[in-house]
């Protein structure tokens, strides 16, 4: 079996690049470093600097005989409160451009990445059904690049993930790109104080890297996820502020709060636990 893994130098895509090897896919890694890094790209699998944006031919060549294409370059969501139109062509374009590759060279399988900030805000509980009604640069490119894979679900096998809050091992720590969890632990680590926007009760769902990987894998082999949408989140709600507790920070201040985030969250993930998901607690033994 043939997997190709955008974004697979990345935080996320090379757990998955990971998994896929242990599972005997032979791997191919597309990513163009602006946030990866090589040192995440898992040993055995072939890594392809590419852009997703353009470099079609390219990224067309990889595509050839692929069974399975985990789309997870995006356009993070700091970065695209500073350069919003970047945000839609990585987002929007860089994901019309994969699905019409894949169509071309007849992938069997398109698993897309998206994220829960399609959502928007709202004090209702969310599943897949929920309306989404974003409230950010970073919320309405990805409903877009949703929308190109809903549209080209008539022509290919397509399945939707709406992650939520990943954490956990090769995290970036960059304060543009990185995640909070990441940031706040280099920030102990350098005896820097921890900087929370807004008030800090805002909420997370911090959910594992492993099993936003599993849930990756499991979708592209099940039949019925065809044409679907799944959220990929855990279920224990932790404020900002109780995680400084957690993670024993001394040192805090406060600056005001980010365009577009999300105070809270209150999300099912009943449709991909039926299918066997699993999202374990959070835990600061994982951090």
């Amino acid at each position: 079996m043939k997997a190709v893994v955008t974004g697979g130098a990345g935080f996320i895509g090379s757990h998955i690049a990971e998994l896929l090897l242990d599972e005997g896919y032979h791997v191919i890694v597309i990513d163009d470093l602006s946030a990866g890094k090589l040192e995440n790209v898992p040993d055995g699998a072939r890594f392809v600097e590419a852009n997703v944006c353009n470099n079609w031919h390219w990224i067309a060549q990889q595509f050839e005989g692929a069974d399975v294409v985990f789309h997870n370059a995006a356009s993070k969501k700091r970065v695209c409160l500073e350069d919003p139109q970047r945000d839609l062509r990585v987002n929007a374009g860089g994901t019309l451009n994969l699905l019409r590759i894949a169509v071309e060279h007849k992938v069997k399988k398109f698993v897309h990445a998206s994220t829960g900030s399609v959502y928007g805000e709202t004090t209702r509980r969310i599943d897949e059904w929920t309306c989404p009604d974003p409230v950010s640069y970073y919320g309405i490119s990805k409903l877009a690049g949703e929308n190109y894979v809903r549209l080209f679900s008539k022509k290919i096998d397509t399945t939707i993930l709406r992650y939520f809050h990943v954490y956990g091992e090769r995290q970036e720590n960059h304060p543009d790109y990185g995640g909070v969890i990441a940031i706040f632990k280099k920030q102990i680590a350098e005896g820097k104080p921890i900087k929370i926007y807004g008030s800090g009760h805002q909420q997370r769902l911090f959910t594992h890297v492993e099993d936003i990987a599993r849930a990756n894998l499991l979708v592209s082999h099940c039949p019925e996820t065809r044409g679907q949408i799944y959220n990929c989140v855990a279920q224990q709600p932790v404020t900002i502020n109780k995680l400084t507790r957690m993670m024993k920070a001394e040192k805090i201040i406060h600056a005001d709060p980010l365009e577009g985030d999300i105070f809270e969250f209150n999300v099912s993930n009943d449709k991909i636990s039926k299918l066997g998901a699993k999202f374990r607690n959070f835990d600061a033994k994982w951090i």
